[in-house]
């Protein structure tokens, strides 16, 4: 008792009830952004200071010639990591993307979106900037990383793995 800084770090300010006005708006994460050098694409808005991306351990590369803009990868992403490009087509940002593979399963188009060990990358730079700078080089890149991704370190491998998993485990309280 009666040592260490007496001193407070830090006060909040905070207004009373009475103070308050009726129906304020507290401003939240915007609906969308326009990103710059991107005429006519956007990217939804995110919590600018919390990247997911640290604890990824799966990324998804999406080949753009297959897509056919259906919009169920943007729909369904739980993280609103995919940007739309000024051409319609959807770009996975990687400071906004958690790897939970949610837009591979769901895509329609076979290898369209494909998950890929977080270690194949060097950064998180855009797929769709790469695939519009060298398309040729892109769709090679494509296929290599695919063709010689390592698996997953844990959690599951493949869309249908829990279902077989599930019926494994029912075949054997079967038998006995």
């Amino acid at each position: 008792p009666g040592t260490g800084n007496p001193e407070t770090p830090y006060t909040f300010e905070m207004p009373k009830w009475q103070e308050m006005k009726e129906g304020l708006v507290i401003p939240a994460i915007p609906v969308r952004e326009q990103v710059e050098g991107w005429e006519g694409g956007y990217r939804p808005g995110r919590n600018p200071t919390f990247k997911k991306f640290s604890t990824r351990t799966m990324r998804p590369v999406v080949d753009f010639e297959k897509c056919t803009k259906c919009t169920l990868c943007w729909l369904q992403c739980p993280d609103s990591c995919f940007d739309i490009t000024p051409d319609g087509l959807y770009d996975a940002n990687m400071q906004a993307c958690c790897g939970c593979g949610v837009c591979e399963a769901v895509c329609p188009v076979e290898n369209c979106i494909t998950m890929v060990n977080e270690t194949a990358f060097p950064d998180n730079a855009s797929q769709w900037e790469a695939w519009q700078k060298d398309k040729d080089g892109y769709r090679t890149w494509v296929q290599e990383v695919i063709t010689n991704r390592p698996s997953r370190s844990h959690g599951f491998s493949h869309v249908t793995q829990y279902k077989q998993e599930l019926a494994e485990m029912r075949k054997t309280e079967a038998a006995g």
